[in-house]
């Protein structure tokens, strides 16, 4: 990381102190041939012989002043916030420029006359002098812009994640929201059936319920859950559902290993799917109607099957509110580690051979492994860093 920082601190510094000789170079050819054209100046023989020197020793006088020019623009980067004043800073700048390059050639060209030849100025090192203070600020201004540009776009992209955040967030709650008035419509429309035939069945499913919405107000501020959490929230359910449908309901959960229990999963990710099977496979089987839980291990893959007894899926399927729901809530949560797919007509075990070997419908979900000890609420950072 420290490395990474220098070296884009020495390409900086490189790039700069090209565009700075560049800069040099074309306004001392401007300055030089304008001032040839139109100016006296330049019948000084002392100038002609200087100028009439080598284009070694131009590039090389050119080079030394960008080199100073890139020296005092870091060194000035560093006080540069401690000036008040914004207009200021140029103005400053310019004088440090020009007293800096000024002083280090009067100590190469002229050492034994420094301190006589300090403050002697002439016209042509003034016009001259003022070639090294536009490449300077051209240069300054220029690192100005770029910095303003890269933190407007900096900003936006803050934003942008911030506002993808939040609609995350809207969409994750929206699907938890609506989870719990769908089962509740379902259940009090059964309770009410049961009030004037069995009275103690509508208590137990009062009970239930009521149970059931502690679970679900309690972990309403989460978007991931543990496994058995949720399968405790599922039996809480089915045994809802068992209360209706009595003897034609029945269940089976199978862990193919203990410790998926404590893997997280999106939370209200299975109730929809039970509910599914229930109210369009289950409801219509005129015998006893069986659904099962799997939960297998597949090395990083964490895969739970859902499958029941009742009609197979339509060829034409339209997707309802539970698959839609998984599906969303898979998208925002896990991104591509998760997949949901819909298998119809196969024969499915719960514990080896011990089910009922008949086709059956399942949906069948796989998503990254990811163990957890306790219920850990979901950062929506973490969400926008899943999404990605």
């Amino acid at each position: 990381m420290i490395a990474a920082k220098w070296l884009s601190k020495v390409k900086e510094v490189v790039v700069q102190f090209l565009l700075i000789l560049a800069l040099d170079l074309a306004f001392g050819a401007v300055t030089y041939f304008s001032v040839k054209s139109f100016s006296t100046l330049m019948d000084d023989p002392s100038m002609e012989i200087d100028l009439k020197h080598s284009f070694a020793w131009l590039i090389t006088n050119n080079s030394v002043e960008s080199i100073i020019i890139c020296l005092t623009l870091q060194a000035f980067s560093l006080v540069e916030r401690k000036i008040r004043f914004i207009w200021l800073r140029p103005i400053l700048l310019s004088v440090c420029i020009f007293a800096v390059v000024h002083m280090i050639q009067i100590a190469i060209y002229r050492p034994y006359t420094f301190f006589h030849s300090l403050f002697h100025f002439t016209p042509l090192s003034l016009i001259f002098g003022s070639n090294i203070i536009l490449a300077g600020l051209s240069v300054y201004a220029y690192g100005n812009y770029e910095k303003r540009r890269s933190r407007k776009l900096n900003d936006q992209q803050y934003q942008l994640l911030e506002l993808k955040e939040l609609k995350t967030k809207a969409e994750l709650e929206a699907l938890q929201a609506k989870i719990n008035p769908h089962f509740l419509y379902n259940s009090l429309n059964a309770i009410a059936s049961l009030i004037p035939e069995d009275p103690d069945k509508a208590e137990q499913m009062v009970l239930l319920l009521a149970k059931f919405f502690r679970y679900s107000t309690n972990a309403k501020s989460q978007y991931l859950t543990r496994l058995s959490d949720e399968i405790e929230m599922v039996k809480t359910y089915l045994e809802v559902e068992k209360v209706r449908f009595d003897d034609r309901l029945e269940y089976f959960l199978w862990f193919e290993k203990e410790e998926l229990k404590n893997c997280m999963i999106p939370q209200f990710l299975l109730q929809p799917l039970v509910e599914n099977a229930i109210k369009h496979g289950i409801s219509k089987v005129m015998g006893k109607g069986i659904l099962g839980i799997k939960v297998l291990d597949k090395q990083d893959k964490l895969v739970i099957v859902i499958f029941d007894n009742g009609a197979p899926f339509p060829e034409q399927l339209i997707t309802g509110y539970g698959l839609r729901s998984t599906q969303d809530k898979l998208r925002l949560l896990m991104g591509e580690d998760a997949r949901m797919e819909i298998i119809n007509g196969r024969s499915i075990s719960s514990q080896g051979d011990d089910f009922i070997n008949q086709p059956h419908k399942a949906i069948k979900i796989t998503m990254k492994k990811q163990l957890g000890a306790s219920h850990e609420e979901v950062k929506p950072e973490a969400i926008v860093t899943k999404i990605k």
